[in-house]
């Protein structure tokens, strides 16, 4: 795979994307964070992520312009505290053990391992993580690229809240591995994610694998994208199954 474009581009092509693919870069250093807008007011990661993915915009989140609450906790630019036992007591549990299990799981980094986030065009510059917002039938290709490149199966970790920040871009960071997840309230309400639409994370080194996969799926005729119906000759009575 020559290039973040061309690697862009395999992806937008092989998967018909509706939306373009996002690369995540965490920064260690303020002066990375240069390398991008940042935005007049503050700002949730997976507005960051969907901003993004539909205007090719590179933005640049230093701490202290993370709008999202339970995100800077995730992304390790405040301690944990109180409130955040308090948030999830109020949105999912009335149990406070429940609650701080809850957070307590949560794949997170720790307090100041990293300056901000890079989130803009895959095909612009050179990302830690691939992020795709894909469909059901999207995210078929993808794993079954990563079995047959690996000769494994692959399991997907999700959580309450935090879909995008910890069980996005996160879990995928400290694994290694390519996670699939469900878009949280917060994504859903403050993102705009659709009810269709799944976050597919991979680390960069991964997703070169997954793409050059994808390519010899397109030229072996093994691209499972759309799935072609098995339909019936002649056809039958719609009870035929229950006679």
């Amino acid at each position: 795979m020559n290039g973040m474009t061309e690697l862009a581009d395999v992806f937008q092509r092989a998967l018909r994307l509706k939306s373009y693919p996002v690369g995540v870069k965490f920064c260690s250093s303020l002066d990375e964070l240069n390398n991008g807008k940042v935005p007049t007011e503050k700002i949730s990661f997976c507005q960051m992520v969907k901003l993004a993915s539909q205007g090719k915009w590179r933005l640049s989140c230093p701490k202290d312009r993370m709008g999202c609450f339970t995100a800077q906790m995730i992304f390790g630019f405040r301690p944990q505290s109180e409130k955040d036992v308090e948030y999830h007591i109020k949105q999912f549990t009335d149990k406070r053990e429940i609650a701080e299990s809850m957070i307590a799981c949560k794949p997170k980094f720790k307090v100041g391992e990293i300056e901000g986030i890079l989130v803009g065009y895959l095909g612009d510059y050179t990302a830690d993580l691939v992020v795709l917002i894909v469909d059901s039938a999207q995210a078929l290709p993808l794993i079954e690229a990563y079995v047959v490149s690996t000769g494994k199966d692959i399991s997907f970790r999700n959580g309450v809240s935090s879909a995008l920040c910890s069980y996005g871009v996160v879990v995928s960071y400290q694994t290694g591995e390519p996670n699939l997840s469900i878009p949280c309230v917060g994504a859903k309400r403050y993102g705009l994610f659709q009810d269709y639409e799944l976050a597919f994370t991979v680390p960069f080194e991964v997703a070169q694998t997954l793409a050059n996969t994808l390519v010899e799926f397109e030229k072996t005729d093994k691209l499972h994208l759309p799935v072609v119906s098995g339909y019936l000759s002649p056809i039958k009575p719609f009870n035929y199954l229950i006679k």
